[in-house]
């Protein structure tokens, strides 16, 4: 796996080598019983799945304050995150409570502190009666409704951190200049992803 980490410039340590590759195996493994994941190959999982959360929360360490990854779905890229920054505290939410079994799974196999789970099903009141510093989410829904249903789950100064593709973007463009977010490019797999940043809507 490292070496495949080097094709990309990124230097994996070997503790981090060791987390993803018990991560994986458990990801393949559960796969058998639940659909986590159409990719079964182990380099495409490192490269579509590892190396492209990876990459995202590279770009935007340090967190501060609590993180919510709406919709984690397989884990990706909340996961990915607690793994990277055990100093932050981390909430994964998904609807689906088999997908929360096998994050649990992961999470009691890495023995991480920092990540609480909990099968939620996304409201616009937020009836998890928490505020988090930071959203994240990769390919959960339309980001207008996401940025609307999320709202009241952002603090006062809080951003939501959406991964998207560049067909994505051009379909968001109006939105991404009327709220003035912050939007990050950068090249994978021969193509483009973007970060896009914004601010707690009113």
């Amino acid at each position: 796996m490292r070496e495949i980490f080097k094709r990309y410039n990124f230097e994996l340590t070997e503790e981090l080598e060791k987390s993803f590759l018990i991560y994986r195996e458990l990801l393949i493994e559960w796969n058998q019983i639940i659909n986590l994941t159409a990719i079964l190959d182990n380099d495409e999982i490192t490269i579509r799945h590892f190396i492209d959360s990876y990459s995202i929360i590279n770009k935007l360490l340090p967190f501060k304050g609590e993180v919510l990854d709406m919709g984690s779905g397989a884990g990706f890229p909340g996961l990915i995150a607690a793994i990277m920054a055990p100093e932050t505290n981390f909430t994964l939410v998904d609807s689906v409570m088999k997908k929360i079994t096998f994050l649990d799974d992961v999470v009691k196999r890495l023995e991480l502190k920092n990540v609480k789970l909990l099968h939620h099903h996304l409201d616009k009141q937020n009836s998890m009666k928490k505020r988090f510093n930071l959203i994240i989410s990769r390919a959960f829904m339309k980001p207008e409704k996401l940025l609307y249903f999320t709202k009241n789950y952002l603090t006062k100064n809080g951003f939501n951190v959406m991964l998207l593709t560049e067909n994505q973007v051009n379909k968001f463009s109006n939105q991404i200049k009327k709220y003035k977010a912050e939007v990050i490019s950068y090249p994978f797999e021969g193509k483009e992803r973007f970060i896009v940043k914004f601010k707690k809507l009113n």
